[in-house]
């Protein structure tokens, strides 16, 4: 059978439209892997309030050592801190509320160290997470030391703090339900780096429970769907319309059809016909007994 150019335009397009609408809508704290084309979904560490079906309700962030930094460090992922802030350096009183990660020091001070974000996003293969716009930067002395701004006259300086998430897939029993989050440091007491340890940063397949979605199998299966529904059409029109068929013979290839539906159905009849046992016991297929009179006396 031969296709007409208007049937080979029409599959195509419509594959082409399967797979534009296949792909991911992009959700907040999701993404998908440029390289590998995994779906991660870093929605699951999130912390509330009231809780969700993958953390249990809290009114306290997570918690990071500082270890050698003079701080511990609390904070969300993709959303703000549970805490109730009040009072948080350079940050103005209607954007407290956004902020996603925060340490105190020893004076008591809460300092920001970036706003909620939630747009994850990949650098080579690492997947990576950021918050920007925190507290203002300290001033440092000449050996890197953050000067006090109550002793020491504040310079003119725009730059704020921020955090680098970097995550890293663990399968790791005990990191089930809450990630291993680790301090790795801050070189100019303004930007902060911290890896994670998590199962939801290995990736996978798209979830189930996402809506207008479709895994690989799933468009393997509407396309070829769709090219058998694109055959059979054309080949019934080509059919009908050039070679003048009617009836059965309108569908496209019929003659190997009909051989093939042939070609299964023989043995089967034949199989069939041998299983029929006679029911009449003169049937020629039984077998005769014949008695023989001896003629000797």
């Amino acid at each position: 059978m031969y296709l007409t150019s208007k049937t080979l335009v029409l599959l195509l397009s419509v594959i082409r439209s399967t797979l534009a609408s296949t792909e991911q809508v992009s959700k907040p704290c999701t993404i998908i892997s440029p390289t590998s084309g995994s779906f991660f979904d870093l929605r699951p560490l999130q912390l509330t309030v009231e809780g969700t079906k993958y953390q249990v309700a809290t009114n306290e962030s997570y918690h990071v050592k500082g270890y050698d930094y003079p701080s511990n460090f609390s904070m969300n992922f993709c959303a703000p801190v549970v805490e109730e802030l009040v009072d948080v350096e350079g940050i103005p009183t209607s954007r407290i509320a956004n902020v996603s990660a925060f340490y105190k020091d020893s004076r008591g001070d809460i300092h920001s160290i970036g706003q909620q974000n939630d747009l994850p996003f990949f650098r080579g293969k690492k997947l990576l997470l950021n918050y920007t716009q925190g507290s203002p930067c300290p001033d440092l002395d000449e050996d890197g030391v953050p000067q006090d701004p109550d002793l020491v006259e504040r310079k003119t300086n725009n730059r704020r703090k921020s955090t680098l998430l970097s995550f890293v897939c663990d399968t790791a029993p005990n990191l089930s339900g809450r990630p291993a989050i680790s301090f790795i440091g801050s070189l100019d007491h303004c930007t902060y780096v911290f890896e994670v340890r998590s199962r939801n940063a290995c990736g996978g397949t798209t979830q189930s429970e996402e809506k207008g979605t479709l895994g690989p199998g799933a468009v393997f299966a509407v396309i070829l769907g769709i090219a058998l529904l694109v055959y059979l059409i054309g080949g019934i029109v080509y059919q009908r319309n050039v070679m003048h068929q009617r009836g059965w013979r309108q569908l496209p290839n019929y003659a190997v059809w009909a051989g093939l539906v042939s070609f299964v159905s023989s043995p089967l009849s034949l199989h069939n016909r041998r299983k029929r046992r006679p029911t009449n016991s003169k049937d020629a297929w039984q077998p005769h007994t014949y008695s023989y009179k001896s003629d000797m006396p």
